[in-house]
């Protein structure tokens, strides 16, 4: 990494830079006297509370009580790191950020590696053009010329050294372009070009800058399927994650990220209708691109195969990402059909079915009590004991806070362990949490429904009644949202505020600002539909639930012929999600 940002140079900055210039750009600003204001971006509301003031050169919304400089704005809006927001800010105003040699150790990054990459991008994207074989391929593989474009996808052409001569032509060094894994020299001292007939996907920091190449060929040439850039001063595989920088620019505030494996998921993903794919570059899903994953999102589906490797990777990916985990942020899992992938899955199925498939997901906690589950008789001694033996290390990476001890909650209620005694008036054997009087806040689509209806609870009144009958019969099994709803039907002309205050229970007032606070994706004249829809679905799930454990008690007292009353009549949509 580069030197340290001299502490001067970022005080001068904030100093120098307009901040009404800066917001303005990103949120409509009216002059309301000495200071300015608008809808704030951070949360939604109908009547301005953003504040900005020229003088102070800081924000602050008198709503959500988000406040700050330009440099925190930029953070908060465009979800920055530091450094990045200091850069942009820096480059909007001519100045070039200088650096500070400290004790770390530090890399100085050549720009000429950055000017080298991004001219093999435009030679890469130059040369598609002409390219029948490549285009006829990506044509093959249903892709647009929208989508090639966007994603600068482009063609390496056969040849020892045609892209390495365009680029010394054009000024760039030698040095650079092996230092930018463009070109290979052998122990003969030979230089080649790495990338020859192959289709080529660039790869983009955060910031959009090129930073390396994926190339995948296209026929049964020899070489690996994909060729990747190696590790560069400029390009990490272990960090690094495709499609990100596509992802934030197509979507403003991301839902949800979805991590597979390939970039012709990405690609292929993007153009039916799910821009938020990303894919690890030939690596496993590691704890390092998490913490870059839940920078931009709360909620992340990783994508597998259904077979055996499918689901080794899945558990690899669920070790990985335990240490990130907390309350705020969601991990699930998708097993496709086998020898079904996100491109062929979407492209052959539609994404409708790929959605169905997302909302099916499998979170990652359950995951982790069912794999380690398996195989065991946890109605046995032995069994629990082994499961509480097999879990606490997993449940140990995850950091302290509500995750963890809800976690902790579940192994001991799972291994049939009492809540710990403070005393003699405590009654031994009870369970830690009892489901019906729970602070949980369910499923992301549970989450979601609070949300909404915590932003407009009016909408509870417009809904279906059967609707708001089947829901208020199943609330004492939906958590936070059960309660909500319970809430709203005793006060049915609540708003937000009066939610809050009136609110019973203390400690979960503060999850409900939360949920309150954050961002909705889509406009409010979807919220209607979007509810109705949802409640549908929580209710279908509940439903599952309940048979699942009517003949989980019924298999206990060994009553064949009424568990198989309890099974569904098949219909022509069926419960599950496709099979292919």
């Amino acid at each position: 990494m580069a030197g340290l940002i001299p502490q001067s140079f970022i005080n001068d900055l904030i100093d120098r830079v307009d901040i009404v210039d800066v917001i303005d750009g990103r949120v409509a600003l009216k002059k309301t006297g000495k200071n300015y204001s608008g809808l704030c971006p951070f949360h939604d509301e109908k009547s301005p509370s953003f504040s900005v003031s020229p003088d102070k050169q800081f924000f602050h919304c008198f709503g959500c009580q988000e406040s700050g400089t330009a440099l925190t704005f930029l953070m908060k809006f465009e979800r920055m790191e530091f450094v990045e927001a200091v850069e942009t800010l820096a480059k909007d105003m001519g100045l070039v950020v200088p650096r500070e040699k400290s004790n770390r150790p530090y890399v100085e990054v050549d720009q000429g590696i950055y000017d080298a990459l991004e001219g093999a991008e435009r030679i890469y994207r130059k040369q598609l053009r002409g390219a029948e074989v490549a285009v006829g391929y990506l044509k093959g593989r249903g892709l647009t010329g929208v989508t090639a474009r966007d994603f600068g996808i482009g063609y390496a052409p056969e040849g020892w050294q045609n892209v390495s001569e365009k680029l010394l032509a054009e000024g760039a060094t030698s040095d650079a372009l092996l230092k930018a894994g463009l070109t290979i020299k052998n122990d003969s001292g030979r230089v080649y070009d790495r990338f020859r007939h192959r289709i080529m996907f660039p790869i983009r920091d955060v910031r959009g800058r090129v930073i390396g190449f994926g190339g995948r060929k296209m026929g049964d040439e020899e070489g690996p399927k994909y060729l990747n850039s190696p590790e560069t001063t400029v390009f990490s595989k272990g960090r690094e994650l495709y499609g990100l920088y596509e992802a934030r620019k197509a979507v403003r505030n991301i839902d949800r990220l979805l991590v597979v494996e390939g970039y012709m998921d990405v690609v292929a993903l993007a153009q039916n209708g799910f821009p938020n794919a990303v894919a690890t570059l030939g690596t496993a899903t590691g704890e390092a691109h998490y913490h870059k994953l839940y920078r931009y999102t709360d909620e992340v589906i990783c994508c597998f195969d259904g077979d055996k490797a499918g689901r080794s990777a899945a558990w690899r990916a669920l070790e990985s990402a335990l240490p990130v985990l907390n309350e705020h942020r969601q991990l699930k899992f998708v097993f496709l059909p086998d020898g079904e992938d996100p491109d062929s899955l979407v492209r052959d199925q539609g994404p409708d079915a790929f959605t169905q498939f997302l909302n099916n997901a499998t979170p990652g906690i359950e995951y982790l009590f069912s794999k380690l589950s398996e195989g065991l008789d946890l109605q046995s001694l032995d069994g629990r004991a082994r499961f509480m033996g097999l879990a606490n290390p997993f449940v140990e990476k995850i950091p302290d806070g509500i995750l963890k001890d809800l976690v902790k909650a579940r192994v001991r209620d799972i291994g049939g362990m009492a809540a710990p005694v403070t005393g003699s008036s405590r009654v031994p054997n009870r369970p830690i949490v009892d489901r019906g009087e729970s602070s949980d806040v369910g499923s992301a689509l549970a989450q979601k429904m609070l949300s909404m209806l915590l932003k407009a609870p009016n909408l509870w009144a417009s809904l279906d009644e059967s609707i708001q009958r089947d829901m208020l019969t199943q609330s004492r099994d939906m958590g936070l949202l059960g309660r909500l709803v319970n809430f709203l039907t005793d006060h049915p002309k609540a708003d937000a505020n009066e939610i809050l205050i009136g609110w019973p229970e203390e400690r979960e007032q503060g999850q409900l600002i939360d949920f309150a606070k954050k961002i909705s994706a889509s406009s409010r004249d979807a919220w209607p539909k979007e509810l109705a829809d949802g409640c549908t679905h929580l209710l279908h799930q509940q439903q599952k639930k309940q048979r699942q454990r009517q003949r989980a008690e019924l298999l206990a007292q060994g009553d064949e012929q009424k568990i198989l009353e309890t099974l569904p009549v098949p219909t022509s949509r069926g419960d599950a999600a496709p099979k292919s």
